[in-house]
């Protein structure tokens, strides 16, 4: 090789090493959920869930399949038939600030309204039939 091919494929290669391709990951593959329920309720709005104080979020979805504390947010974890509710509190006296809600596959769903309204009309059922 000649002294100006060197250069050049070492320039070449140089650059191709200073390029960065982030992978993006994700635990859903990418898709979108599909929110299906036997038992739908009425669609409870994010911003509504998050004027709530913890006791009205409890009032309103029942005793919640996890409640777990990580430092000032407190997750609680709700199942209906056809989704899963996340509701995060924080403050004191602790209020919502955050929802999101997964389809039985733990897709991302595009809204939570359908899926907190489903889980207040069933809630506890969800859990007796599991235990039962």
């Amino acid at each position: 090789m000649k002294p100006v091919q060197i250069a050049t494929a070492l320039l070449l290669l140089a650059a191709g090493a200073c390029t960065q391709n982030t992978p993006q990951y994700s635990l859903s593959g990418g898709e979108n959920g599909v929110f299906s329920s036997r038992n739908a309720g009425s669609p409870i709005s994010l911003e509504r869930i998050k004027s709530m104080s913890d006791d009205q979020v409890i009032a309103t979805f029942g005793t919640p399949a996890l409640d777990r504390k990580d430092g000032p947010v407190r997750a609680l974890r709700y199942n209906s038939d056809g989704c899963t509710l996340f509701v995060y509190i924080s403050g004191s006296p602790g209020r919502a600030q955050f929802a999101d809600a997964y389809d039985t596959r733990l897709r991302p769903l595009s809204s939570v309204d359908q899926c907190a309204g489903s889980v207040a009309a069933q809630k506890g059922r969800v859990a007796q039939v599991v235990n039962s």
